[in-house]
Parts: C-alpha cells; sequence; structure tokens
C-alpha cells in the first residue's frame, strides 16, 4: 500500500535560500480572499516574502471578498460561452454548438489573459483546474508572451467532468496544454500518481492544501468529559461528493437513538439535498460560517466528520479529493471520523498515521460502531488526536509556502 504519510519535498540547497521577490499571474475559477476553497489556498501560498504582489485573474468577480485583507490584484476576465449560439438552429448543431463554445471561450480567453498581461514584468503563467477553459487559455497566453507556464491541478482536469462532451474535450485538451507546463503542481500523491500514469514525461510537484492555522501551538484544551449528546461538526460544500456518505450518517444517527447529533456549517444550507434528504431530528443546519468562526467551531466539536460520496459520477475525482479543510481538522485538537471510499486519498492518510477513525464502506451500521467507539475510549480519542497533531504539520502554512515557491523558482530558473 502507498505510504501517503511519510513524504518529503524534494529541496536542494539553493531553493531553501530566501527567493527573490517573482511575480506571478494566476488564472483561476476562484480568486482569493474568498471562502472558496481554491481561493483560500491560493491566498495563503503566494507568501510576500517570495513573491511580488500577484496577479489574479477570474471569471466569477462576484466572489470576491475585497473587503477582506488580501495580498495581490484582481482582473476580470468575461464569462464563458458553452455554445457557439442560442438560436434554435443550435439545438439542431448538438455537440458541434457545444464543442465551438467550448473552443471559442478558451480563444477568447487567452486573448483577453494576453492583453491583461502584455504590458506586464510577469516571471510566471500559473493556471488553475476548475473549468474548461483556464488550462488551455493560460497555456497559450503564456506561450504567446513566452513566460513559463505552470499548471495547478487543484482536481483531475479529466475526470472532474462527468462522461460526455467536457470529458472528451478536457482529454484532448490535455495533451495539448500539459506539452507547454514546465511544472505540475497537485495537492496529494494520489492525483499526482493518476495524472503520470496520462502523462508520464510530466514533472509533478506536491504542495499540500494548507491549514489556515497556527500548528506550532497546541489547541486549546477544553474538558473531555462524556457529553450527554455527542455533537459532531462538518464544515463545508454539502452536494454530490458528499451525498452518499451523509446519507449513511444520517441512518446511523437514528439508529443511536440520539446519542449523537451534527451540526453543518454550510453554504449549501437551503439545497434541496440538506433540507430534504438529510431532514432528520438528529441533524442540524446552519448557514455558512466566515473562515475564522468555522475553525473555533472546529475546536470545540466532539467529533470531526469527514465525509466522500460513494456512488458518484466521477469516483476518480473522489480517490484524489484533498479537501481544503482536511489540514484544519488535523490541527484541531478533536477526533476525527473519516468516511471515504477505500483507497482514496483521506481514507488511506488518515489510516496510515493512525489519525483518525476510518470507515470505508456504505454501511450505516460500521458508521454507529464506530462513533460508539470515540464516545467510549478516552485512550483512543487520545491517540488518534497527538497523531492528527503530527501528521498537520505536513499541512502547515510554512511547508505549503515553501514548496509552491520552490517550484515557481526553479521554473524561472530553468
Amino acid at each position: 500500500m502507498m505510504n501517503l504519510v511519510s513524504v518529503e519535498a524534494n529541496r536542494g540547497p539553493d531553493q531553501r535560500k530566501t527567493l527573490a521577490p517573482l511575480q506571478v499571474a494566476i488564472v483561476t475559477t476562484a480568486a482569493p480572499p474568498s471562502a472558496n476553497g481554491q481561493a483560500r489556498v491560493l491566498g495563503q501560498i503566494v507568501a510576500p516574502t517570495m513573491f511580488a504582489p500577484p496577479m489574479f485573474l477570474t471569471d466569477q468577480m462576484n466572489i470576491v471578498e475585497l473587503d477582506q485583507a488580501h495580498y495581490g490584484s484582481h482582473f476580470e476576465l468575461s464569462p464563458p460561452r458553452f455554445q457557439l449560439t442560442t438560436r434554435k438552429w443550435g439545438k439542431l448543431a448538438g455537440r458541434f454548438n457545444h464543442s465551438g463554445g467550448l473552443l471559442r471561450s478558451v480563444m477568447v480567453r487567452a486573448g483577453e489573459i494576453t492583453r491583461i498581461l502584455h504590458d506586464g514584468a510577469v516571471d510566471v503563467v500559473v493556471g488553475c483546474s476548475g473549468n474548461p477553459f483556464d488550462l488551455p487559455a493560460s497555456f497559450l497566453a503564456a506561450r504567446r508572451l513566452r513566460i513559463p507556464f505552470v499548471a495547478y491541478l487543484f482536481d483531475d482536469p479529466v475526470y472532474q467532468w462527468e462522461r460526455g462532451i467536457y470529458r472528451n474535450i478536457a482529454r484532448v485538451s490535455e495533451q495539448i496544454w500539459s506539452r507547454g507546463a514546465l511544472r505540475l503542481i497537485a495537492p496529494n500523491e494520489v492525483l499526482a500518481s493518476d495524472i503520470r500514469k496520462r502523462l508520464p514525461r510530466a514533472d509533478i510537484h506536491i504542495v499540500r492544501n494548507p491549514a489556515a492555522v497556527a500548528l506550532n501551538e497546541s489547541p486549546a484544551k477544553r474538558p473531555d468529559a462524556n457529553p450527554a449528546r455527542w455533537r459532531l461538526l462538518y464544515t463545508g460544500s454539502v452536494y454530490s461528493a458528499q451525498a452518499s456518505a451523509f446519507r449513511n450518517l444520517v441512518a446511523a444517527l437514528g439508529a443511536l437513538g440520539g446519542r449523537f447529533a451534527i451540526d453543518i456549517y454550510t453554504g449549501q444550507h437551503g439545497s434541496e439535498l440538506v433540507t430534504n434528504e438529510l431532514a432528520s431530528p438528529h441533524v442540524d443546519v446552519h448557514p455558512q460560517a466566515p473562515h475564522a468562526t468555522a475553525v473555533a467551531l472546529q475546536q470545540a466539536a466532539d467529533v470531526l466528520f469527514l465525509p466522500l460520496a460513494f456512488y458518484s459520477p466521477i469516483p476518480e475525482v473522489i480517490r484524489s479529493s484533498a479537501p481544503a479543510k482536511l489540514g484544519e481538522y488535523l490541527a484541531s485538537g478533536r477526533p476525527i471520523l473519516v468516511h471515504a471510499p477505500a483507497g482514496s486519498f483521506i481514507t488511506e492518510l488518515i489510516r496510515n498515521a493512525d489519525a483518525g477513525l476510518v470507515v470505508d464502506t456504505p454501511d450505516p451500521r460500521k458508521l454507529a460502531e464506530a462513533l460508539n467507539r470515540i464516545a467510549d475510549d478516552e485512550v483512543l480519542r487520545s491517540r488518534i488526536v497527538a497523531n492528527a497533531l503530527v501528521l498537520a504539520r505536513q499541512f502547515s502554512v510554512e511547508r505549503a509556502r515553501a514548496d509552491f515557491g520552490a517550484t515557481i523558482a526553479s521554473v524561472v530558473r530553468h
């Protein structure tokens, strides 16, 4: 079995020195400051000590919280067009209309990026996964401007799309932009391995999604006496990538007769999935909390729940998923319960480090057994919390910044 715990970054002595400020342009679906996980990662790893104020290019300026403290400048890209025409004949053209629309959006976006960066002294263009346009458009713009190009893969850029035209186009697109990417960045070894099977010559570097908490400080201690009702906590999105795991939890909570309940803080608090399928007297749903509040809630919970779907149209993405909150969960000082498919990154990471309890089969009875074990065994809780705090060091902001900075600097020296 792959060891996902003891992986160290490979840095030469020259890469450990303070890097000269570099100017990076980052094309992303979600730019910081924002509650979006991708945006939070980008906002943390581009450190002022290593980089000049970065340029963020995005078509989703509506989610950028410009009133919050941030580092860098923002440039708005035009919304993509997913088809060539909305006229009646376009429906008859079918796939040609959609594929033509995607290609047109890539070319338009490449032109916009080129114009924005033309007069700037940009050292590296970083294109992020997240939509079908940004990676190929960033590559084309970088090639036109003769600037090094780096691909940042937060998720699998091909299999994040369900079977159909998007996946087919993404597969072809990958063969194009990957040839111009001097480096590829992935958040974990599972995704890196999956990409390397398709792109054996790719130079792939691991940059963990960092925890936005001080890992060198012990979390606040609190009484650990058995409560009358144990409170689980989940913070983040609730959609198809977690749906079946949540359904199993609801069944387990019902079988346990009220000994446990879960608080869910999510931006999807009014969705049909949350309000209907997860409706239960043991489930309390709250609106999404600000990030600092979410971290405080994590450190006050009895158990942290980390789910991924067992039944998904994109199982490859579930397997390689690295939730942005993972490092914060590990650093919280609270026991973690993982409910995700066997072989996925989070199940192997947590199991190998003995940093939480893992239920990797879609069985509510086993979930109920795991919850009872956590509640009844204080020695178990102490052990998995201590191991989680050790594992959390891999997710420190300092390490992620150093790994990202070394990767970008190596491209400039290339």
